[in-house]
């Protein structure tokens, strides 16, 4: 689910200021993996390794409003400069991925998250596959898409959505045309760096 308006502006978090989670952290992963600190860490939900592919880090937030929401995103290539269709001028790169989650009150709730965006991403672009798979000992619903809006400066992506505990999670990669990269070995290499500490 693109939870970034063309690659620049959060849409759930538009005007909130962000830090890097300040939570303890546990001596591992669900995995087994002795939990590195060197890890891009969402909160103390998650704990992602560098993508590698070119990526570097571009933020990572964890929302300050009391809500258990947390976010971060990579790039690759050099920004271009681009004018949405709110007419504001923000920079694209050749490929962005995207890694948000989201506390829910309960697992159910949890579960409806990730059937509307499922849902959303579905009535945005056009599906081209959907199937599962498990990175890293976590179950992801993926979908391949393509984008047929010209307001959108991004042409493909892949998306990946999963439940572990009560946090409903998205990883997404976009990709431009120009992108030469295999978007769906990214993305799974991507996944299965991604540490869960619940």
């Amino acid at each position: 689910m693109r939870w970034w308006k063309y690659g620049a502006t959060l849409l759930l978090m538009t005007g909130l200021l962000g830090l890097n989670g300040c939570s303890r952290y546990p001596e591992q992963a669900n995995d087994g993996t002795l939990w590195d600190p060197n890890w891009t860490m969402l909160g103390s939900v998650l704990g992602v390794e560098e993508p590698g592919n070119g990526f570097s880090l571009l933020n990572n937030y964890s929302v300050l409003t009391g809500e258990d929401i947390y976010y971060a995103a990579w790039a690759a290539g050099k920004p271009t400069g681009y004018t949405n269709e709110d007419g504001e001028d923000v920079e694209v790169y050749d490929a962005q991925l995207y890694l948000l989650a989201v506390g829910c009150a309960d697992e159910t709730y949890a579960r409806k998250n990730q059937e509307e965006w499922i849902t959303r991403q579905q009535e945005t672009y056009t599906v081209t596959e959907t199937w599962n798979e498990t990175c890293n000992g976590q179950e992801y619903t993926l979908l391949a898409y393509e984008c047929g809006s010209e307001t959108n400066p991004y042409s493909r992506g892949v998306s990946a959505f999963a439940i572990c505990g009560t946090y409903a999670v998205s990883a997404e990669l976009a990709c431009r045309q120009d992108f030469t990269g295999q978007e769906r070995e990214i993305l799974l290499q991507f996944l299965n760096g991604c540490h869960y500490s619940l």
